[in-house]
């Protein structure tokens, strides 16, 4: 199948490490990539992970602040963000509202305990599968690094 309504793609909670709020996602995959449409929660407050796939966001809606390594990037609607593959990353959504984010991944992310999403591949290709990476949590004083970078934005943590 090539194509899918968007009412037969599933939201499902992604069981991320988090210290504060939920990730809800609606996920397919490519043959070489995934498309997620996420929305993270108000205090949604995700632990430094990677994975060996490249990330292109783009906010839809609402803000939320994303840490690649030392550096910190405000992300508001309209804005886009490339995270290179295995950087280490987090996302902080430091608003009351929700934030949604249409991100790309090449190749497919496979998010903890979201089951792969559904597979928008052709006859011809079901036997050749997709091409997916896991997440891998990364140490968690990472996160210890937020306050330099948010400073630097004017913003106490």
């Amino acid at each position: 199948m090539l194509h899918v309504p968007a009412g037969q793609v599933p939201v499902t909670v992604v069981p991320m490490k988090v210290s504060g709020g939920e990730l809800r996602t609606r996920q397919v995959f490519g043959r070489q990539s995934s498309l997620m449409i996420a929305s993270r929660s108000g205090g949604y407050h995700s632990l430094p992970h990677s994975h060996d796939c490249e990330q292109l966001n783009y906010v839809q809606a609402g803000e939320i602040w994303v840490f690649v390594e030392d550096t910190a990037y405000q992300l508001r609607a309209g804005d886009f963000l490339r995270i290179p593959a295995g950087a280490v990353h987090w996302a902080w959504n430091r608003s009351q509202k929700d934030c949604e984010l249409i991100e790309v991944h090449s190749p497919g992310l496979l998010l903890p305990g979201a089951g792969g999403g559904l597979q928008l591949l052709s006859d011809a290709e079901q036997d050749a599968g997709v091409d997916a990476v896991p997440n891998r949590w990364a140490d968690a004083s990472y996160r210890d690094r937020e306050a330099a970078p948010l400073a630097a934005h004017g913003v106490t943590p």
